[in-house]
């Protein structure tokens, strides 16, 4: 489970220019969720949660890539790959990112302006 989860967050594409030459361009990587993990394992969600309950080890294990995914939405969020407002629902949902006060919403919402103003720069929009 480990290994599905600890991947890197962005890869490497080269995409055709108009001019004929190749751009080299940053994308993100899907991110890796415990009911896709479930499914590519002929398992439910909810017995991933089960062996939680029953095995420490994969307790352990399953907390661990918890901070991975919560990482990887953290850092692609904040580099303006992802939806604000949809990244904010993923975070209260699969992370323990639960509340956050109106001043933090603010700095939030201009970072990721910024980033996204800054990534569209990079990839030439």
């Amino acid at each position: 489970m480990f290994e599905f989860f600890n991947i890197p967050h962005t890869y490497e594409k080269l995409v055709p220019e108009r001019n004929g030459s190749e751009k080299l361009i940053e994308l993100p990587n899907i991110l890796p969720t415990f009911e896709k993990f479930a499914v590519n394992t002929g398992v439910c969600a909810e017995d991933l949660i089960m062996w939680c309950r029953e095995h420490k080890e994969f307790s352990d294990t399953y907390k661990k890539c918890q901070a991975l995914q919560k990482d990887m939405l953290n850092d692609l969020a904040l580099r303006g790959f992802y939806n604000a407002t949809y990244t904010a629902f993923a975070a209260k949902n699969l992370t323990d990112m639960c509340k956050e006060s109106s001043h933090d919403t603010e700095i939030r919402d201009a970072y990721l302006k910024a980033m996204s103003e800054l990534t569209n720069d990079k990839m030439g929009k």
